[in-house]
């Protein structure tokens, strides 16, 4: 018998033939996979697996029914349900990698803050983790987080060029950090839940880049950072919107420049500079309009910006001169706190 009609025989996930398919697509999906193993195993072996989908049904012990379930009352034979089971699998792996990862932000965010007399832990918000401002309301911000992130862009003169996922925070990183926390919370006029508050800065340096979406080649992160690109100014251009500009450009990743020329241009025309597949082609492509849009909110001087980053676009080749626009990345792993 197929799990497929086990359950619908039994109308649960309980039995043998579900059970053994769903260890058996774990084992699949996870071993080709980018995503490590728990923490207590060096490997995706079968307790590992086990782990996994004990941890799927575990947290919600609704969803785990509802997820089995549900593929079925989708699938219409055996293949279609494992491709589904397959699916949820791998969503729930991408989800749990993005908890973890943003989890590691809000713990760096805690330690830093805590140690920065400006920020307060509320007292009058419950259970409710969140940062406020010493002296300051207290309130919980209620408000659009789509407000706090245009708050964090406007924090002007910070990026994090280089992000190290272990040891002391750089000192230059410490500032961008807590700097663009205060603007954020400044604006809420009260206080800001952890994790909104993880969310607002992870968009607004781009720190948390899960490989599900856009696989970038070994080193392009570390050839990004270092090639600080500048060009020629015209005469009269304001000296503020190519400093901007560089600026801008500097933080781009190889494939986001690479894609910057294009980025108006048809899907296979991207995909070809990209050399990337449509899906991610198509998730670079938004994220970089989403950034550049991030970036320059409220700049008066924003089409001169995004204008003068095309041009450096079309010019650049990292054999020009390094811009001296920002500190070298070496310069950022020295400065320690």
């Amino acid at each position: 018998m197929s799990a497929f009609d086990e359950i619908g025989r039994r109308g649960d996930a309980g039995g043998p033939e579900t059970i053994a398919l769903l260890r058996q697509l774990g084992a699949q999906v996870t071993r080709t996979s980018p995503f490590p193993p728990p923490e207590e195993y060096r490997s995706w072996s079968r307790e590992a697996v086990d782990d996994l989908l004990a941890d799927m049904f575990a947290k919600d012990s609704k969803r785990g029914q509802v997820f089995v379930l549900g593929c079925y009352l989708q699938a219409t034979d055996q293949a279609s349900l494992e491709r589904m089971l397959v699916a949820s699998v791998r969503n729930f792996l991408v989800d749990q990698a993005k908890g973890t990862e943003r989890g590691k932000l809000r713990r760096r965010l805690d330690n830093l803050l805590a140690d920065d007399s400006r920020f307060v832990r509320p007292h009058d918000v419950g259970s409710i983790l969140a940062w406020a401002l010493l002296h300051r309301a207290m309130g919980l911000w209620q408000g659009d987080l789509d407000e706090l992130h245009e708050a964090a862009a406007r924090v002007r003169g910070h990026q994090i060029l280089s992000w190290n996922t272990a040891g002391r925070t750089p000192r230059r990183t410490v500032i961008a950090l807590t700097s663009v926390c205060h603007g954020v919370i400044d604006h809420a006029d009260g206080s800001v839940r952890d994790e909104d508050l993880a969310k607002v800065v992870e968009r607004r340096f781009a720190l948390l880049a899960p490989p599900v979406f856009v696989e970038m080649p070994d080193g392009s992160a570390n050839a990004a950072a270092a090639a600080l690109v500048s060009v020629d100014s015209d005469s009269g251009e304001d000296l503020g919107v190519q400093e901007r500009a560089e600026q801008l450009w500097a933080a781009l990743s190889a494939e986001e420049r690479k894609l910057l020329p294009v980025l108006g241009q048809s899907l296979e025309e991207r995909r070809a500079a990209t050399s990337l597949g449509r899906a991610a082609t198509q998730a670079l492509s938004d994220a970089l309009v989403d950034r550049l849009r991030m970036a320059t909110i409220d700049d008066e001087d924003r089409e001169a910006i995004v204008l003068r980053l095309g041009a450096i676009a079309a010019d650049g080749s990292d054999s020009r001169r390094l811009s001296q626009v920002g500190p070298s990345p070496r310069s950022l792993g020295e400065e320690q706190t």
